[in-house]
C-alpha cells in the first residue's frame, strides 16, 4: 500500500455499544475531511462490570476487525476498553491506537476549589486512573471517583430521559452534590448522551467535562506526526457496525448527521 493510499484510509473508532458516538461526533466535528467505520460491540454491552481478561479479549477482538478493514488509525472511544486493555490493543496492531482521554486535565483548571469528581464504571473507578492522572497534574487536588454500575447499560437501552436513567442519575449524583463538587468529568463515553439530564438534577451547580475533546487533540496530533491526513476530494462516509441491534445507533447517528453521510449495519465478530 502506498502512503497515498494510508493516508485515505479511514479512521477507526469503536466502543461496547453506542456510548462512543460521542466521541465520533466530537472527531466528525474536528476533522470534517475525513472518513470513519465505527464499530459498537452492543451484543457484548456492558463491558464494565466484566473481569479483566474478558474485557481484553473483547477489545482485541474489535480492534482486530478495524485492521481488517483496513484503518489508518484506531481509536478507543471507551474508558473502560481504554483503562484495562490499551497495552494490550496497542501490541496485536500495526495502525496507531488512541485510547480516550481521562479530561481531567480541563477539570482542574475549570475547578475553582480543587475539588473534582469522576462519573465512570465500575471497572474504570477501581483502576483510579483518573485519580492517578489527577494527582501527577497537581498533588492538592481531592478527587471523588463515582462508581455508575448501572447508567451505561441504561443508556444502551435508549434510557435517555426517562424514569429508570432518572432514578440512578440521582443515586449517583447524590455524594457529588454532598460534597459540592463543581466539575465532574463524564468518564464513560456514553455519559454525555445524558448530559442534560443531569445538568437538570444537579440544577446547574455541576459543570460537566466531555473528554472527547482532549481525545481529539490527540488525534490531530497523531494525523499530523505521521502525516495521516486525507488527501481525497471525494466526499467523505462514515459506517457504523453494530453487533446487535442498530436502531438506537441510527437514532443517535441522525442526531449529528445527516441520512446521506452514513451508513449503518449489524455484523457478527
Amino acid at each position: 500500500m502506498t502512503s497515498e493510499d494510508k493516508r485515505n484510509l479511514p479512521i477507526g473508532v469503536f466502543d461496547s455499544g453506542i456510548g462512543g458516538l460521542s466521541v465520533l461526533k466530537v472527531l466528525k466535528e474536528q476533522f470534517p475531511h475525513e472518513n470513519f467505520v465505527y464499530v459498537g460491540d452492543n451484543r457484548n454491552n456492558p463491558v464494565g462490570n466484566r473481569p479483566v481478561e474478558e474485557i481484553t479479549d473483547i477489545a482485541c477482538h474489535i480492534a482486530e476487525f478495524l485492521e481488517s478493514v483496513p484503518v489508518k488509525l484506531m481509536v478507543i472511544a471507551c474508558n473502560t476498553f481504554t483503562v484495562v486493555a490499551l497495552d494490550e490493543v496497542r501490541s496485536r496492531v500495526n495502525v496507531p491506537v488512541i485510547g480516550v482521554s481521562q479530561g481531567v486535565k480541563t477539570a482542574i483548571a475549570e475547578s475553582k476549589n480543587k475539588t473534582i469528581g469522576i462519573m465512570a464504571t465500575v471497572a474504570t473507578v477501581n483502576s483510579h486512573i483518573h485519580k492517578h492522572v489527577a494527582l501527577e497534574i497537581d498533588h492538592e487536588v481531592f478527587v471523588w471517583e463515582q462508581p455508575c454500575p448501572e447508567l451505561a447499560g441504561l443508556i444502551e437501552e435508549g434510557h435517555l430521559q426517562d424514569e429508570p436513567v432518572e432514578r440512578v442519575a440521582k443515586e449517583y449524583l447524590t455524594p457529588l452534590l454532598d460534597r459540592h463538587i463543581e466539575v465532574v468529568v463524564l468518564g464513560c463515553t456514553h455519559f454525555p448522551f445524558v448530559t442534560d439530564l443531569l445538568q437538570s438534577l444537579s440544577g446547574h451547580q455541576i459543570r460537566y467535562i466531555d473528554p472527547a475533546y482532549e481525545t481529539s487533540d490527540l488525534v490531530k496530533r497523531t494525523l499530523e506526526n505521521n502525516g495521516l491526513y486525507r488527501t481525497d476530494t471525494e466526499e467523505r462516509h462514515i459506517t457504523l457496525y453494530f453487533t446487535k441491534d442498530t436502531s438506537l445507533g441510527n437514532t443517535l447517528g441522525l442526531q449529528f448527521m445527516e441520512p446521506h453521510e452514513f451508513s449503518i449495519q449489524s455484523i457478527t465478530l
